[in-house]
């Protein structure tokens, strides 16, 4: 019974790391993604506005 409640602990131990870890890396790709739409818009509003013939 020690045994079994031993590798529970364990499994949510690493479970918890993982969702730490997931977390993580999409706050990461939040904020590169955040970067990357801020240097777009910059450039967007850099460009001429294109003339209709």
């Amino acid at each position: 019974m020690e045994h079994q409640f031993f590798i529970r602990q364990q499994n949510l131990k690493l479970y918890r790391s993982l969702v730490a870890a997931s977390e993580a890396a999409a706050a990461k790709a939040d904020a590169r993604q955040e970067k990357f739409l801020k240097l777009l818009a910059e450039e967007v509003a850099d460009e001429p506005l294109a003339r209709k013939n």
